[in-house]
């Protein structure tokens, strides 16, 4: 049994210093809405915020956070694509990650790595989203071995029970609550909630599922964990190394 939760962080991140007038003012009252819990309100003054702004990717984010809060995963992945279209590069990281939870909450794990893939692009220090990323390629191969007909029964009853506890817990969110200027203060959230059905989809004619133009296949994505991990190692080999020159040259001065 996998036991472990696909780690789910929304953050409020269309605090918009560089806006004024309407959009500006809508943006903030959306920002409280949401703290709030009142989604409704949130959608609508974001919406309003969308008549001054149409194409501000900030705005698509925090819509798609809302369509996500109120269970709308299909058109949250939407939102965040808009979003991720145009996205200035402090907003894609957060965007792809939360594109990723969207799809694996639709149970489109292929489509769930490639953003989480996207995010640890832009990001490579995100925790989470290598953490995520590690779910969607374990949930993805358990879809393709249930759903191939020549498999052990036995096997895919354990795949089944392993996929239900590794559903993503649907309250848990990275929230930022609304700032002036470029402050942004984000808390990490950790629930859990009662696991959903496993994941069901349709196989190709191979039983195995192919990489469109642009994806990344399950044996790339782990080549990308494995670089990361590697790439941190490195960093932390070169801080260790500087802290030990500068301990010798204090030494030496003395």
């Amino acid at each position: 049994m996998i036991g472990t939760l696909l780690t789910v962080l929304l953050a409020l991140s269309s605090v918009l210093p560089s806006l004024g007038g309407t959009a500006y003012k809508k943006t903030e009252e959306g920002n409280r809405h949401y703290v709030d819990g009142l989604y409704e309100d949130a959608l609508r003054a974001y919406t309003e915020a969308q008549v001054e702004l149409p194409e501000a990717p900030q705005l698509f984010y925090d819509i798609g956070n809302v369509l996500y809060r109120q269970g709308d995963y299909e058109a949250a992945a939407e939102a965040y694509t808009r979003a991720l279209l145009t996205s200035p590069p402090e907003l894609e990281p957060d965007a792809a990650y939360n594109l990723g939870n969207a799809r694996f909450q639709e149970q489109e794990f292929g489509a769930a790595r490639d953003a989480y893939t996207r995010a640890l692009k832009s990001d490579p220090g995100d925790v989470d989203a290598k953490r995520n990323l590690e779910l969607a390629l374990r949930a993805l191969r358990q879809q393709q071995q249930q759903e191939d007909p020549d498999g052990d029964p036995t096997e895919q009853d354990e795949q089944q029970q392993d996929s239900e506890q590794q559903q993503p817990a649907a309250d848990e969110q990275r929230e930022q609550e609304p700032q002036q200027g470029n402050d942004a203060r984000q808390d990490r959230q950790e629930q859990s909630r009662d696991p959903s059905q496993p994941p069901e989809g349709q196989p190709d004619s191979s039983g195995e599922s192919q990489p469109q133009d642009g994806e990344m296949t399950e044996e790339q994505a782990k080549r990308l964990l494995d670089s990361l991990a590697e790439d941190e190692k490195e960093s932390l080999r070169r801080r260790m190394r500087a802290k030990q020159r500068g301990t010798r040259q204090r030494e030496k001065d003395w």
